[in-house]
């Protein structure tokens, strides 16, 4: 039997694989040939968009009233997946190697790193820089992260609520890890422009060492910072969530302008994300 090469393989595993932060195609008439698509606005961004009635999801209404014994509603459900995103300062950054890497087995090959970030979206001097619901990053030059975003990669952020899960050493379903929600957010990474005003920058400084005080030793701008970085926020234009077991929770894409419209409080009778719990979570 004929053997693949490690290249071949490499592609077949790749274009079959869900896990990378960025579509990875086989180049025309070279058959190994990887490349990547760039960081792109939400207009050119590499995944199409679905309708909201084409969610992936399993099949119950959105008028459903949300109670402990239903499935949360669809606007619960944003509500929720945004409030796991302001409880979260850790997550796993996702990025793909790119054409130039040194290392030509790695050509194409996704990596996910645990880091840093910050929401930001109760400050309202940086909406204007952030965004509602994109979060604060610390990109370091020397990361392999944001080397594979500045080489043009697209980029992912997961996050989860698995630390939540009580102990079970009776193999209860309601307190497995997977039954608690994660979320993972896909977009690309764009770096704040400089310079900040003296306003902003204070802003964004006071935002991120509220969630990493060891941040102070590396703030973007410091002559005496240990390594060099930059402000740089993750433009959300794709979130997949899954709220636990499809039998008690939401499964499927949420919509980006629903995503886009909440806020930590609600106004006029909405509500935001601080109305809603996650599960483990104490109620008021």
């Amino acid at each position: 039997m004929k053997l693949l090469s490690l290249s071949t393989l490499l592609s077949l595993s790749l274009s079959l694989s869900l896990g990378g932060a960025s579509p990875v195609f086989l180049g025309g008439d070279k058959r190994d040939a990887l490349y990547q698509k760039p960081i792109a606005p939400a207009g050119e961004f590499p995944f199409d968009s679905s309708p909201p009635e084409a969610r992936m999801t399993i099949p119950y209404a959105d008028d459903e009233p949300d109670s402990s014994l239903s499935i949360p509603s669809w606007p619960t459900t944003h509500l929720l997946a945004r409030r796991l995103l302001g409880l979260s300062t850790t997550g796993v950054l996702s990025t793909v190697f790119p054409r130039t890497n040194r290392d030509p087995a790695l050509i194409g090959v996704p990596i996910g790193l645990p880091d840093y970030f910050a929401n930001c979206d109760d400050n309202s001097k940086l909406q204007d820089f952030l965004g509602s619901g994109n979060p604060l990053v610390l990109a370091l030059n020397l990361g392999t992260s944001f080397r594979n975003t500045k080489a043009g990669s697209n980029i992912s952020l997961s996050v989860d609520w698995w630390q939540h899960a009580p102990p079970d050493e009776d193999g209860d379903l309601d307190k497995a890890p997977a039954a608690f929600p994660r979320l993972s957010l896909i977009g690309w990474l764009e770096p704040l422009s400089t310079p900040l005003p003296d306003d902003a920058r204070h802003a964004i400084e006071q935002c991120f060492l509220t969630a990493h005080p060891d941040a102070k030793y590396w703030l973007p701008g410091d002559p005496n910072a240990a390594h060099r970085g930059y402000w740089a926020r993750l433009v959300v234009e794709k979130a997949l969530w899954i709220g636990g077991f499809g039998d008690r929770a939401r499964i499927g894409w949420l919509d980006i302008g629903d995503w886009r419209n909440i806020r930590k409080h609600g106004k006029s009778g909405e509500r935001g994300w601080a109305d809603v719990r996650l599960p483990g979570e104490e109620k008021d």
